[in-house]
């Protein structure tokens, strides 16, 4: 089979491959994603995309800093988002487990509060950011 891509589809394709293989390069399975990555990474160069080169001393297709550190303004940006809504997440569950202690709610209204209480949390960090988070050890 064959698949023919523009310029800006391969480009997209590329950034697309990268973003997964930070997150899948964690896991146990990285293999399979090592070898889509390195065989993408392959056609970078015929695609216009500077920035990779074939380091062969490791027979590897490696970005180089500048491109890493682009790549990585969507990452930080995302995990900064992923961040915050654990956070509120996690802060709403533990008031509610709280709350929960004196009130009994039915599953409807367990559900409400809880949305009610993240929402309260992701207000505050938006509004806040992180300098009045207090932690108590």
């Amino acid at each position: 089979m064959k698949i023919n891509f523009t310029k800006k589809q391969f480009e997209t394709l590329f950034k697309m491959v990268q973003y997964g293989y930070w997150i899948a390069s964690d896991t146990e399975n990285n293999k399979e994603f090592s070898e889509v990555e390195q065989y993408l990474n392959s056609f970078a160069k015929d695609f216009g995309i500077e920035g990779v080169q074939f380091l062969k001393e490791y027979e590897i297709y490696d970005l180089s800093r500048e491109l890493e550190d682009q790549l990585h303004e969507v990452i930080d940006e995302y995990e900064e988002g992923v961040f915050r809504d654990k956070l509120a997440y996690h802060l709403a569950r533990k008031e509610f487990a709280e709350e929960s202690q004196n009130h009994e709610y039915n599953q409807e209204e367990a559900f409400k509060r809880i949305m009610d209480l993240e929402e309260k949390y992701h207000f505050h960090i938006e509004e806040q950011g992180l300098r009045k988070l207090k932690i108590e050890v």
